[in-house]
């Protein structure tokens, strides 16, 4: 029996080492030329609206971006992040697929307001998990309970803090204003090129971004 464990756990880990990673990057297809925190940027205008965006991170299950919108119109424009989206196109056959993907339509942007109740809901659980006594428990797993709590609430705390910063939420720019923020989109890692809808007015401003893969990270 131990030798047979021994034989599956070699080949499980000689399937891992000879199994490639696929490290992803996003790149716009509209770049400007203009980098900023080691990504380019993508430069759009329309009806006297000046747009601004560039690919930040994969983060867990997100695409992050940061927007910056300038109003140089004489009429209020409205910005609601819930309202953007792209569309996953897949162009190529990568390894280790028997088909082209499929994709039932649009992606909408997650909606800030909603990542933000989850992130509160995150720190007050965890919080509660940690001032929580534990009856039936032995006193030592109780003690581990409180601490892995603790520092998840913590960190949950840290990570609002961070986002309510930096998050991009629904705005009316007047004439002669701006605004610049992170917007997040579920990530769509089967997909070749993401077309970008942002509906700032009546025709949506359109972007689109490569998602590149390689065998070794971009940066």
């Amino acid at each position: 029996m131990l030798t047979t464990r021994l034989y599956l756990a070699a080949a499980a880990s000689l399937l891992v080492a000879c199994t490639p990673t696929a490290y992803l990057a996003l790149k716009p297809n509209q770049g400007s030329g203009t980098w900023k925190d080691g990504h380019e940027r993508s430069v759009v205008r329309q009806d006297s609206l000046q747009v601004s965006l560039g690919f930040v991170r994969y983060e867990g299950n997100a695409l992050v971006f940061d927007l910056d919108i300038q109003n140089q119109s004489e009429r209020a424009v409205l910005v609601a992040p819930e309202q953007f989206s792209y569309t996953p196109v897949a162009t190529t056959l990568h390894q280790g697929q028997e088909y082209m993907p499929y994709f039932p339509g649009a992606v909408k942007a997650i909606n800030p307001e909603q990542k933000l109740d989850g992130l509160v809901a995150a720190v007050v659980y965890n919080v509660r998990e940690s001032q929580r006594a534990l009856v039936l428990a032995s006193p030592e797993y109780g003690q581990l309970h409180r601490l892995e709590h603790s520092s998840a609430a913590l960190q949950a705390q840290t990570q609002k803090q961070d986002v309510e910063a930096r998050l991009l939420r629904k705005n009316t720019l007047l004439p002669g204003q701006g605004i610049r923020g992170y917007v997040y989109f579920p990530r769509t890692d089967e997909a070749d090129i993401l077309r970008l809808s942002l509906p700032l007015r009546a025709q949506p401003l359109a972007l689109s971004y490569s998602q590149l893969r390689s065998r070794q990270p971009a940066y």
